[in-house]
C-alpha cells in the first residue's frame, strides 16, 4: 500500500486535495441551505404560531364571556338571591326557589365544548349549591373563610379569576384549579354569596392542546402574579416565572435556544406566553437528511468525473515515469513514447534529448575505457616482455662466460623457440597448452644457468589445456620462485597444478623454499620486487574484475604457494 502511494505520490495528493475541497465545499452549501431553509421555516412557524396563539387568545375572551354571562344570570336571578341570603323562610319557600335555581341551572349552555368545570354556589346563610352531581369539599362557612375570599374582597372587581392549588370537589381536591368568582349582592351592595366556576388547570389547557405541537411548542398561561396557572408543560404549573419580565406585549424574540411570544388576555389581565424550542422545530423540518444525500450524491458524481479527467490528464505523467524507470531494462533503448498534454510532451522532448546525449557519451566512455584496458595491457606486456628478455640474456651470458658453450647453444635454442611462441604472439588469451610450452622453455634456460639443484614439474590435466588464458601469466611466477624462493635452501622443488572448479580455473605454484611471513612486508620485499606477480594480478583484475587475480600463501621454513583464478574460458 505504501509502495503504491508513494508510486502515484502526485495523483493520490491531488485526489486528497479534491476531496478535501469538494467536502469543504458540501459543508459550506450544507451550512448555507440549513441556514437559509432553518430561518424560514421559523419565520413560517412564527406565522402559523401567530395564527394559532390568535384562535387561543379568542377562544379564551368567548370563554370568558360565557362565563361571564353564566354568572351574571346567576346574579340576577331573585331566587338565587331569596335561597342564599334569607334565614327564616318557609320550607315550601325554600323549595320552591332552589327549584327554580335547578331549572336556571338546567337552562345553560355549556361554556366550552373542551373543557369540564364545576358551578358552585356559596351563600352567607350557610347554604351551597353545586350544578352537577359531584361532592363539595368546601362547604359555604369554610369557603367564606378561606384565603381565597380574602384574595376577592380585596379586588374591587365584580368578577375575578383566582388560581388556587387544590379543586372544589372531592373529585379535582388535589389538582391546581382556576377560579371564576363572582360576588353576589343585593340591591344595597350587600354580598350575600358568591358565584364560582372551576375549571382544573388540566381541563383548561385543552384549550390550547389541540391547536399547538407539544413537542416542540410550550404554552404558558400566566397570570398578574406571575404564577403560571395553566400549561401544557403540567410539571411548571404553580411555578412562579418571569416570563413577563422578559416579553412586552405582542413581542416575539429569540432567548437563547428559545423562541418565546406574548399575547396578553385582556378580560382577566394574563398573559398567554409561547416557548418554541428551535432545536425540536428545527429537527421537524426533515431537511438534515436530503442535504446529506445531496450532496453525497453530488461529492460521488463531481468526484467521479473530477477522478476521471484526472487520470486522464495525469496519465501520460505517469506513462513518462515508467517509461524512466523501466529504460535500463530495454536494452539498446535511448527514447521514450511521448503523449499527453504539452506540458508533459516538452518534459518528455527534453528528457529524450538528454538521454541520446547520455547515451553517446557512454558509448563514447565505453570505447574509451576498452582502448585504456588495451592500451595498460599492452604497457603492461611490454614490461614483462623487456624484463623476461633482459633475465633470460643475463643467464645467457653468464653460461657463456662460464664456458658452458653446449648449455649456451641448449640455451639459445630454447630462448628462439620462447621467443616465437610469446614475443611473436600478438594474442591477448593464448591457450593453456601454449603457455605450458613457453614455461617449458623458460625452465630450460633457468635450468642451465642455476642447475638441477632446483627441478620443475608440471601437474596439469589434459582436460585442461585447451582452455584460455592471458599469455605470459604462469612464467613471471616461476621466475619469481627460482630468483627468491632458494636464498637460503639450495636445493628445492618448484610445482605447478591445475585444475578447475565450477567456473573457475585455478593454477598453484607450489616451491619447498625458504618461504616468508606475508603480513610483513619486508620479510618478503625480495619475492616481490620483480614487476611480474604484480603485472600478472593486475592484468587478470583489468580483464576479468577484482573477483579474480593472484593469491600468496607462505610459510616460514616450508615454501610458498601462489594461486592464480582466472574464469573459466573456451
Amino acid at each position: 500500500m505504501k509502495k503504491k502511494f508513494k508510486e502515484y505520490e502526485l495523483f493520490t495528493k491531488l485526489l486528497i486535495i479534491l476531496f478535501i475541497a469538494l467536502f469543504t465545499q458540501a459543508m459550506i452549501i450544507s451550512f448555507f441551505i440549513y441556514d437559509r431553509s432553518k430561518n424560514a421555516y421559523i419565520n413560517l412557524f412564527d406565522k402559523s404560531n401567530e395564527l394559532a396563539l390568535g384562535k387561543i387568545q379568542r377562544d379564551f375572551a368567548i370563554l370568558n364571556d360565557n362565563i361571564e354571562n353564566t354568572l351574571t344570570v346567576i346574579a340576577d336571578n331573585p331566587a338565587v338571591e331569596n335561597y342564599f341570603s334569607k334565614k327564616n323562610q318557609t320550607s315550601l319557600m325554600n323549595f320552591n326557589q332552589l327549584k327554580e335555581i335547578q331549572q336556571m341551572n338546567r337552562s345553560f349552555t355549556i361554556i366550552s365544548p373542551y373543557i369540564n368545570y364545576d358551578l358552585m354556589i356559596f351563600g352567607e346563610n350557610g347554604r351551597t349549591f353545586i350544578g352537577n352531581d359531584m361532592i363539595a369539599k368546601l362547604n359555604a362557612s369554610t369557603f367564606f373563610q378561606s384565603q381565597v375570599i380574602k384574595k376577592v374582597s380585596a379586588n374591587q372587581a365584580a368578577t375575578q379569576m383566582i388560581f388556587v392549588d387544590f379543586g372544589l370537589t372531592t373529585r379535582d381536591q388535589a389538582a391546581h384549579s382556576i377560579l371564576f368568582i363572582k360576588k353576589l349582592t343585593t340591591a344595597f351592595n350587600h354580598i350575600y354569596g358568591y358565584a364560582v366556576i372551576a375549571i382544573t388547570s388540566d381541563e383548561f389547557a385543552n384549550l390550547f392542546n389541540d391547536t399547538i405541537h407539544s413537542e416542540i411548542s410550550k404554552i404558558y398561561l400566566v397570570n398578574d402574579s406571575n404564577e403560571i396557572i395553566a400549561s401544557n408543560e403540567t410539571s411548571l404549573i404553580g411555578n412562579k416565572t418571569d416570563l413577563l419580565k422578559d416579553l412586552t406585549s405582542n413581542e416575539t424574540k429569540t432567548i437563547g435556544h428559545n423562541r418565546l411570544t406574548r399575547v396578553p388576555l385582556y378580560r382577566q389581565n394574563s398573559a398567554l406566553i409561547s416557548k418554541i424550542d428551535i432545536h425540536s422545530l428545527t429537527n421537524q423540518m426533515g431537511v438534515v437528511f436530503p442535504i446529506i444525500l445531496f450532496n453525497f450524491i453530488t461529492v460521488i458524481i463531481v468526484g467521479s468525473v473530477v477522478f476521471s479527467s484526472m487520470n486522464h490528464q495525469t496519465k501520460s505523467i505517469y506513462a513518462l515515469i515508467h517509461s524512466l524507470k523501466h529504460i535500463k531494462n530495454i536494452p539498446n533503448r535511448t527514447q521514450i513514447n511521448v503523449q499527453g498534454t504539452y506540458e508533459t510532451k516538452i518534459l518528455g522532448t527534453t528528457i529524450n534529448q538528454l538521454l541520446t546525449t547520455i547515451d553517446e557519451n557512454y558509448m563514447i566512455s565505453i570505447e574509451n575505457e576498452k582502448k585504456k584496458r588495451k592500451l595498460e595491457i599492452q604497457t603492461m606486456q611490454a614490461q614483462i616482455h623487456p624484463h623476461f628478455i633482459y633475465n633470460t640474456l643475463t643467464s645467457l651470458k653468464f653460461l657463456i662466460w662460464q664456458k658452458e658453450n653446449q648449455k649456451a647453444i641448449n640455451g639459445i635454442d630454447n630462448f628462439i623457440d620462447l621467443l616465437r611462441s610469446t614475443i611473436g604472439k600478438k594474442d591477448e588469451l593464448i591457450t593453456v597448452k601454449e603457455e605450458l610450452k613457453s614455461v617449458k622453455s623458460y625452465v630450460n634456460i633457468l635450468t642451465l644457468r642455476y642447475g638441477e639443484d632446483i627441478s620443475t614439474r608440471f601437474m596439469i590435466p589434459d582436460e585442461l589445456l585447451f582452455y584460455k588464458v592471458p599469455n605470459m601469466m604462469i612464467q613471471p611466477i616461476i621466475e619469481n620462485a627460482y630468483m627468491y624462493a632458494f636464498q637460503n635452501k639450495k636445493v628445492g622443488f618448484i610445482t605447478l597444478f591445475g585444475k578447475m572448479n565450477k567456473n573457475q580455473l585455478f593454477f598453484e605454484i607450489v616451491d619447498n623454499g625458504d618461504g616468508f611471513d606475508t603480513n610483513k612486508k619486508e620479510n618478503g620485499k625480495d619475492y616481490f620486487s620483480g614487476i611480474g606477480i604484480k603485472n600478472v594480478n593486475e592484468r587478470i583484475q583489468l580483464l576479468y574484475g577484482q573477483d579474480y587475480g593472484v593469491h600468496i600463501h607462505s610459510i616460514i621454513g616450508s615454501g610458498t604457494t601462489v594461486t592464480i583464478v582466472l574464469p573459466l574460458l573456451e
